[in-house]
């Protein structure tokens, strides 16, 4: 555990003020920094109600001891418990030893399901169907949808869709049946969360503290930004790696002041310069001081406390190394997960079938390694075909039985996700972090292997053995002083579009916004107020995995034809780039191009007939159109023919249109055409302004001091920008931050905006404020025309700065 000092610190002061204050905090704790002794120093400093909410339960057992007696420490599940899970004891106490036989009984499940060439066993069907209700369970979801169905491995695309739709019926049932106290069907603890989540909950307390809110799960997020009271975040965004687990980081957006907590009790200057480094590769602008007493540096540990590795076959690895050497070494979590792979493997290496959750589907090892080297997005399977074929299945048994446990172990060997939250005297980093080299032959690192290896280097107290990032300790000393000016991947920051730059702390824009419209939170803050009470996101709920980001491109082209504008300069772009001799990543032939070419400019001419009157077109082929419209400016934007969920990648030289538009799926159309109901009252007093008071993706006179901006509309002097996502209340200082840079990029104020807004596409919600407020609830120093010139010259300067430095 981290040594705290006796005194506060400067920043735990601040921190204790802004509290006191009344303030709603996102509190940024580097390792070792000492954030619950900020919190529990909160808490003590008042006598009103207090709510710590930790991670787990031995989290909130050990900070129950530093609170005072006016905060109750409790899990998410403690809290829902106590609420509503009680009643449900008698069926928690009965599930825990329910054969999977009567699960798959009590659903009607008694027979196989043939999936293409697959077949599923009744039990495997109830075990999926109950893991889709517990996927449920962690999404802010209000019903069970296809796209609560896991990954399932041996099935492609197609056979994975037809599942979903087949389970989503006995899904639903399940659901209901463990919401009734007379239900038969396993009862978790997740079911009754759940529950409680669904009643819109008001915590008891007059404040309330989220412990590591970088890595919340979203149906925690929920309950946490709707409540009324005093709301304290504390977390690390540099340490967030559960991003695959959907777990959310709600402190990088959070509505209410950001304070830092810098100085590590942890560890000496020398383990925080190397933190540091890899604090600037994560994209983060917080840099740690090392101020632990006694001996703590870099150093060589041969026999280490700990060895943290990226995966679980480099884990492997290095227990096999120690077991050669005699020493007892545990692994962190335990070797029953590696046991259970290796005796699935052993038995597909026989020819027998196996009912391991990742493997049931396949009928030998073979049709294993096949089904990993084909499937791109079977990443967790290949790392579990590269421990076998690496090891084998009997050498992985052997060294899971000769492990020893932790108390007993000399070393414990861990990855880092297992090592989040532990710290050791001396730490080695072991190997796996390795980076894929790109195309010009250059090391990078991305910014989610950033927070991953800066976790890993600040588990330790005294020794860090850096040796298996050694690969990375030039490359990244001399890189770290580039990204105060440019992204990990070289592209300066003033080059960035205006979203881009929003995503760097450092950015110009970023830079600016933060020194003149410094309270951007307090937008939020109103925006969340505003949009409580509002109905649930219509989404699609049939669709296992709809593309969210097509869709959004979608029905801004809706809306935009339905004001008569196109669908904007950056579709035409993307079919003009088909013709252009230009090389394109991941692009097929000069023949395909060609027609697909084609098919983008026959698409441009249809949707223009149809603004200018010559042949109007129904709803649904308009859909279908600005759906495959999507695609094309998606190859412009990223400069990439993408394989994956891209409708044009299904083209061949002799596709037309129309076999674009066919291929459009039928949810789709669905879900555009609710949405489009939706916009009929709020955008109905829109399409009768005049044409000049229409402006469908205005360019500003900035947007080329920058990377580009355009917004999505401009009505009657109202700014707005489209939001199509299903989690409205997600929505933070980034969207209030785009809307402030479209108004002063705005330099000459061709477009008069006098108001700006934010429209929720799923929810059929116009948002808005009047300039003066915008910019008053922001904070802003100067008036409007002020901030405009000042804008003008600080982007420019960086601009010349950017030339100058690549002369």
């Amino acid at each position: 555990m981290a040594t705290v000092s006796l005194r506060a610190t400067a920043e735990q002061e601040a921190a204790r003020e802004a509290f006191a204050a009344g303030q709603d905090l996102a509190l940024v704790a580097g390792a070792g920094t000492g954030k619950t002794s900020t919190l529990a120093l909160m808490g003590s400093s008042t006598r009103r109600r207090g709510l710590y909410v930790a991670f787990n339960k031995p989290i909130a057992d050990e900070a129950r001891g530093r609170f005072a007696g006016n905060v109750q420490c409790r899990t998410s599940h403690s809290l829902a418990h106590r609420a509503v899970g009680h009643r449900f004891q008698d069926r928690l106490d009965a599930s825990r030893h329910m054969p999977l036989k009567r699960t798959a009984k009590l659903l009607g499940l008694d027979r196989d399901l043939a999936v293409g060439k697959r077949r599923l066993r009744a039990t495997t069907q109830a075990r999926l169907v109950m893991e889709m209700v517990r996927r449920f369970c962690y999404s802010t979801d209000d019903q069970v949808a296809a796209r609560h169905l896991g990954p399932v491995n041996g099935l492609d695309d197609q056979g994975a869709q037809y599942l979903a739709q087949v389970l989503l019926k006995r899904a639903r049932w399940a659901w209901d049946d463990i919401c009734s106290p007379e239900g038969g069907l396993p009862f978790q603890h997740d079911h009754y969360l759940k529950m409680w989540a669904l009643t819109r909950p008001r915590l008891p307390a007059d404040f309330v503290l989220l412990d590591e809110a970088q890595d919340t799960n979203p149906v925690l997020e929920e309950i946490f930004l709707a409540q009324d009271a005093q709301r304290v975040c504390v977390g690390d965004p540099a340490q967030q790696i559960y991003e695959w687990r959907h777990a959310k980081d709600i402190m990088s957006g959070f509505p209410g002041r950001q304070l830092e907590l810098t100085q590590s009790f942890r560890f000496g200057p020398a383990i925080a310069e190397v933190a540091n480094r890899w604090l600037r590769a994560a994209a983060s602008t917080m840099q740690l001081t090392g101020r632990a007493g006694g001996a703590s540096g870099l150093g060589r540990a041969e026999v280490p406390d700990a060895v943290l590795c990226r995966g679980n076959a480099d884990a492997l690895a290095e227990v096999l190394r120690f077991l050669e050497q005699g020493v007892a070494v545990a692994l962190a979590g335990g070797g029953k997960p590696l046991l259970k792979i290796a005796e699935a493997a052993v038995d597909l290496q026989a020819g027998r079938r196996t009912s391991h959750h990742e493997l049931f589907l396949f009928s030998s090892w073979g049709e294993v390694q096949e089904y990993a080297e084909q499937d791109s997005a079977a990443a967790e399977l290949k790392a579990i075909v590269e421990l076998v074929d690496t090891y084998g299945p009997q050498q992985i048994i052997a060294a899971v039985n000769r492990m020893t446990d932790e108390d007993h172990a000399q070393v414990v060997v861990s990855t880092v996700h297992k090592a989040k939250g532990r710290e050791w005297r001396r730490v080695r980093i072991g190997d796996g972090f390795t980076p894929a080299v790109d195309q010009p032959g250059a090391r990078g690192v991305h910014p989610a292997e950033a927070r991953l290896i800066y976790v890993a280097v600040t588990r330790a107290r005294e020794v860090l053995d850096t040796r298996g990032i050694q690969w990375a300790e030039a490359h990244i000393r001399q890189a770290s002083r580039a990204w105060v000016t440019s992204t990990p991947q070289g592209v300066p920051l003033a080059a960035l579009p205006l979203t881009g730059q929003l995503q760097y702390p450092r950015s110009p824009m970023s830079v600016f916004l933060a020194r003149h419209l410094p309270r951007t939170e307090r937008v939020v803050g109103s925006y969340l107020q505003r949009s409580r009470g509002l109905p649930p996101a219509v989404q699609p709920m049939d669709e296992r995995r709809p593309d969210y980001a097509a869709l959004g491109h979608t029905i801004d082209y809706r809306l935009r034809l339905g004001l008569g504008c196109g669908p904007g300069g950056a579709v035409a772009a993307g079919v003009e780039l088909l013709s252009a001799p230009l090389p394109i990543e991941g692009a097929p032939g000069p023949r395909v191009r060609r027609a697909l070419h084609t098919a983008g400019t026959q698409l441009l001419a249809r949707l223009q007939a149809h603004l200018e009157g010559a042949h109007r077109l129904g709803e649904e082929e308009l859909t279908r159109l600005c759906h495959v419209a999507g695609f094309y400016e998606a190859l412009y934007r990223n400069g990439v023919f993408s394989r994956r969920r891209n409708l044009l990648a299904l083209a061949d030289e002799h596709t037309m249109l129309d076999h674009l538009t066919a291929a459009v799926p039928a949810y789709v159309l669905e879900d555009i055409a609710e949405q489009m109901e939706l916009a009929e009252q709020p955008f109905a007093g829109f399409r009768r302004l005049p044409a000049e008071q229409r402006v469908c993706g205005p360019v500003f006179a900035g947007s080329g001091d920058l990377g580009g901006a355009d917004a999505d509309f401009i009505v009657g002097g109202l700014l707005i920008d489209c939001k199509a996502t299903t989690r409205p209340h997600t929505i933070h200082r980034s969207a209030v931050q785009q809307l402030a840079g479209y108004l002063l990029l705005d330099y000459d104020d061709a477009y008069g905006v006098d108001r700006v807004g934010l429209y929720l596409s799923r929810q059929g919600a116009l948002i808005t404020w009047s300039v003066g407020e915008f910019l008053d609830a922001s904070g802003a120093r100067a008036p409007l025309p002020r901030l405009r010139a000042l804008l003008r010259g600080h982007l420019r300067q960086a601009q010349r700065s950017t030339s100058s430095g690549k002369g």
